[in-house]
């Protein structure tokens, strides 16, 4: 049985197969946006352009903030344009304007590389906002097909589908990308083409969800004079479900914890990028192979997870995959580089002897060239501007390339003098072969912080001696988080249909949506406010405690109890629509 027809095998005919094909095309679409933009491209690009143009090391917890506000709109939205949608039959036009916003800010990120110094974060941070409304706010409609798609006792198979087809939708354009940034560098060229090319894949491949997915029927579909009057019903509506939700008792619960534990997931899927490029200085492309596995190995990983609900339980294999998370975030606190040492290839600015000029040629860390380094005007960089930039620049501004015997030993010896910087040197070759120098606020200075001790320990006991760089730690923690991800995000989905009424299921999919977007909101501000109260280790722990929180929670949720009052709740809705 091929992967298409696999996916399928629960339907019963062949309209019900093609409307099911076509909802799973449509996570395939968005993908792009999920994978390409907002996991990997994005974050490491905004943090990276922020740290330049403020000289700090700080882009992961601007990040943060930024993608938590980005969530604001969606959470508070969702319920009311849920409540709405279960009393109108308008789910696809809803879903199509969420598409289209998010599809033209989503290209529009293209021209932040083409933007100067300072505007370029800025533009960049205010086209995520927006086109991560389109994709979150989208993500809520979409999901609120399900429960008209696939019977309660398929909701396992059909979830855990939807997440791999995103899985294998996102890698594969992913891959066409990663090709693209090693053959030809990530130039500003290739970052719009990025950002374009997802945008027509998001566009293109969820047009089929229009197409061939049915509008879902209602019971008793009303209709109003306008928009005012169908927002207004909507806002009574989600009133009254706020007081009526004891009658939910087991899916309050699972609410209430899925706004813990989704607030963690969440966090540490969107903040790994940032925190990769401030915290460790992954390059980019290592990012992007990084997160490329993660959704490769994500792809059986989640089929396997359905499978293993379906045997075992949805709760018990939600559970289980929490609490790998929670290792995952304990690693993460206590990654850290090797210290740089005789490593001439790790240092920021290297500068090695070249026989036949008599000069010392300089390189920079990942060819990103002094500009991408240092901020022209930052704060954060004052210092070492002052002392170190005649050595970097031309009076024109440009790269200095070579240094001559004289200034490379005026360099090499007033180097060690001013390290309040986040910066390090190297010569190789020469008459100042092995004059190295590190800032105090380099990534491999860990500091005497809150929770420096772990990733000291683990640096000395553990990946040093394994010869375990922040490659090889990153790439750990990425087989990791894919053999659980796609589960969490399933199996979490499928306890949501299994106790929401089809009668309701938008709105509460609208309700289901406020608490992934309050998390998506809330996580992220955390993690920001830690980072700069204290620091990013100290914030990544923060997460992992909240995902411990809702996974307690989650284990007092009574899913029999849930699903059984859902069917009362549909059986009446039906009934009364028959005796009308």
């Amino acid at each position: 049985m091929g992967i298409l027809s696999a996916s399928v095998s629960v339907a019963k005919s062949d309209e019900e197969k093609n409307s099911l094909q076509a909802w799973y095309w449509y996570d395939w679409a968005n993908q792009a946006f999920a994978l390409t933009v907002l996991t990997v491209v994005v974050p490491a690009l905004t943090a990276g352009m922020y740290n330049t143009a403020t000289g700090t090391q700080s882009g992961d917890s601007f990040y943060a903030l930024v993608l938590g506000l980005s969530s604001l709109f969606v959470a508070v939205v969702s319920p009311v344009l849920g409540a709405v949608a279960d009393r109108i039959e308008i789910k696809k036009k809803i879903l199509w304007a969420y598409t289209i916003v998010g599809v033209v800010f989503t290209a529009l990120m293209g021209l932040a590389p083409y933007l100067g110094e300072g505007t370029d974060y800025m533009f960049l941070a205010v086209c995520l906002v927006v086109g991560n409304i389109g994709f979150a706010g989208g993500n809520v409609i979409y999901y609120a097909f399900m429960p008209y798609l696939s019977r309660k006792e398929d909701a396992d198979h059909v979830s855990s589908w939807g997440y791999a087809y995103g899985f294998m939708g996102g890698s594969s354009l992913l891959i066409i990308h990663l090709g693209l940034g090693l053959g030809f560098g990530f130039s500003p060229g290739i970052l719009a083409f990025i950002f374009v090319t997802s945008a027509l894949w998001w566009l293109g491949w969820g047009y089929q969800l229009f197409l061939k997915t049915p509008e879902p029927s209602l019971p008793n579909p009303k209709e109003y004079d306008g928009w005012v009057d169908a927002v207004k019903d909507g806002i009574n509506e989600v009133v009254n479900s706020f007081r009526e939700i004891r009658k939910y008792k087991s899916l309050s619960i699972f609410l209430v914890s899925y706004l813990l534990f989704f607030d963690g997931v969440n966090t540490i899927g969107g903040i790994a990028s940032a925190y990769g490029e401030s915290v460790l200085r992954l390059s980019q492309q290592m990012n992007f192979v990084l997160l490329l596995m993660v959704n490769i190995v994500a792809i059986p990983m989640t089929i396997i997870g359905g499978k293993a609900a379906s045997r075992f339980g949805t709760k018990r294999v939600l559970i289980s995959a929490l609490g790998v998370y929670c290792v995952v975030a304990i690693l993460a606190v206590g990654f850290a580089p090797l210290e740089l040492e005789d490593d001439h290839q790790r240092y920021d600015f290297q500068y090695d002897w070249d026989q036949e000029e008599g000069k010392y040629r300089l390189s920079t860390l990942y060819d990103r060239g002094v500009d991408s380094w240092v901020s022209d005007s930052g704060e954060g960089d004052a210092a070492f501007r002052s002392a170190f930039m005649e050595y970097l620049e031309n009076e024109d501004g440009s790269e200095r390339k070579m240094l001559d015997k004289q200034d490379a030993m005026l360099l090499a010896g007033s180097m060690g003098d001013e390290l309040s910087h986040r910066f390090s040197f190297s010569f190789k070759g020469g008459d100042v072969d092995g004059q190295r120098s590190v800032g105090d606020l380099h990534p491999t200075r860990i500091g005497d912080g809150e929770l420096s001790w772990w990733p000291e320990t683990l640096r000395e006991e553990l990946w040093k001696p394994l010869g375990f760089g922040v490659n090889s730690q990153w790439i750990l923690l990425g087989t990791m988080v894919g053999v659980v991800m796609g589960t969490v995000g399933a199996q979490a989905r499928s306890m949501m249909v299994m106790m929401t009424p089809q009668t309701k299921a938008a709105e509460f999919f609208g309700f289901f949506g406020f608490i992934g977007k309050a998390a998506a909101f809330v996580g992220p501000i955390i993690y920001g406010i830690t980072a700069n109260m204290y620091n990013s280790r100290v914030a990544v722990f923060t997460i992992m405690i909240v995902i411990l929180a809702g996974t307690a929670l989650l284990t007092m949720v009574d899913l029999e109890e849930g699903a059984s009052v859902a069917s009362e709740v549909d059986d009446a809705a039906w009934k009364l629509n028959n005796e009308e």
